[in-house]
């Protein structure tokens, strides 16, 4: 009666297996209200997207001044002519006739303004436009990123907790077992070398137990520093990973869609191309003349009075006399710069292609693996657990099945785990519009 209750306590307090919940949404995870917390505290405080923000700060201040015209020129002069000694001679004139012209002071002011040729400016302000988008870009993939770190070091410290209640509860079973050994001995029904193993089962779990507790608190120094706070602040997810929604393995055309709209190395080489065909065509631009155009005043004065005040214009315009040699290299260069670009768009958009369809593989496998693992072999290993249970009561199971069904549910339910943490691995890794398709898993554990 005393092993009864005790085999009957070991049954009852396996869980009961559940059926994955599904969701419609791309990443269920960014949902849960402590982990919008930290996002929202990375976002605001850590210095990396500060610093991508200033960027495009700056990226966008240098649109004005590329389409601006040049400063105009103004200068003031001085020019002091010495007195001169004239002689003028002429047909009737004995001798010519001498006399001093008076020391002479001019007074110059002029103002000048380079124009370039129409449509230069235009031309170099879109090129500065093209850098600035690219800056905005840089600056959403930084955010990303960050979020996706986020969601990633939330996602192990939650996989690391729900995997130490699974170890608990293993620990708790062993626990129990070596109790029913204990009182079969007493009947002698076992022997002492059941009880031992059943202790150095809970020893090697205290010990994984342990090792779990050291990572989880990584995990935290990890989230703490993402979230720019102290270390030493305390960390609470809250939710168990298992009984959050698993998100639907989307198919490959709308994960590709998904990315071609989101990711930021596309939406980069996009900006890319753009900004090397504006570049090209400011280059061409380059190869027309600029004009100058100029207007001065000037006074010239002397001890005996002052003349009239004078004036001065004039348009004046650069000879690209070394065209080729200059202006035509920087046409070359800016094609081929466009070429490039083309051509790394072309090859990142193959690598989205292949990108998604290893995505949609990989999610629709680990999505099916954590329900046949829910649906089947979790609740199959319960039954078979119960089964042993009676046949060990009539004296037709040996202690050595009920270990071996403990532990072999045990691992059905770690591998529940694992194949539900890849689904929200890469549900986390299309949030963020990321290409890697190796989302981190925990260590070994």
């Amino acid at each position: 009666m005393y092993t009864t209750v005790f085999l009957a306590a070991l049954v009852c307090v396996q869980p009961a297996p559940q059926t994955p919940k599904t969701s419609n949404s791309t990443c269920p995870l960014a949902a849960v209200p402590a982990v919008q917390e930290l996002i929202a505290l990375a976002m605001k405080d850590n210095p990396g997207i500060g610093a991508s923000r200033h960027r495009a700060e700056a990226g966008a201040a240098r649109v004005g001044p590329a389409g601006a015209l040049p400063d105009p020129q103004a200068s003031f002069g001085i020019q002091r002519g010495p007195e001169r000694d004239v002689v003028i001679s002429g047909d009737g004139m004995a001798g010519g006739l001498h006399g001093m012209l008076p020391g002479m002071t001019e007074y110059m002011f002029t103002l000048g303004q380079e124009l370039p040729w129409p449509g230069k400016l235009a031309a170099k302000e879109r090129v500065a436009e093209a850098a600035a988008r690219r800056s905005e870009v840089d600056a959403r993939g930084a955010s990303l990123a960050l979020e996706t770190e986020v969601l990633s070091n939330a996602l192990e410290l939650m996989v690391l907790q729900a995997r130490r209640r699974l170890l608990s509860m293993q620990s708790d079973h062993w626990g129990t077992i070596e109790e029913i050994v204990r009182s079969r001995i007493d009947q002698g029904g076992s022997g002492a070398g059941d009880a031992i193993m059943a202790m150095q089962e809970r020893s090697r779990l205290k010990l994984r137990l342990l090792e779990l507790d050291s990572q989880a608190q990584d995990r935290r120094d990890a989230l703490n520093q993402l979230a720019a706070r102290d270390q030493g602040t305390p960390i609470d997810i809250g939710t168990d990973i298992l009984g959050i929604d698993l998100p639907k393995p989307p198919s490959e055309t709308e994960l590709l869609d998904d990315l071609r709209g989101r990711n930021p190395e596309w939406l980069g080489a996009a900006v890319d191309v753009r900004a090397a065909e504006a570049a090209e065509h400011s280059a061409k631009m380059d190869r027309f003349p600029d004009f100058f155009a100029g207007a001065g005043v000037s006074k010239m004065s002397s001890m005996t009075g002052a003349m009239p005040l004078a004036w001065k214009a004039e348009v004046g315009v650069s000879v690209p006399l070394w065209g080729g040699r200059k202006q035509g290299r920087m046409v070359d260069m800016a094609k081929a710069e466009r070429r490039t670009a083309e051509s790394l768009q072309a090859g990142l958009g193959l690598e989205l292609a292949a990108k998604a369809r290893e995505r949609a593989r990989a999610w629709r496998l680990a999505f099916d693996t954590a329900e046949t693992y829910a649906a089947e072999l979790i609740p199959n290993g319960n039954a078979a657990l119960e089964i042993l249970v009676a046949r060990l009561q009539s004296g037709g199971a040996s202690f050595l099945s009920i270990v071996e069904g403990l532990n072999a549910l045990l691992m059905d339910q770690e591998k529940r785990l694992d194949a539900v943490a890849q689904v929200h691995r890469l549900a986390i890794l299309q949030h963020g519009a990321s290409m890697d398709n190796q989302a981190r898993p925990s260590k070994d554990m």
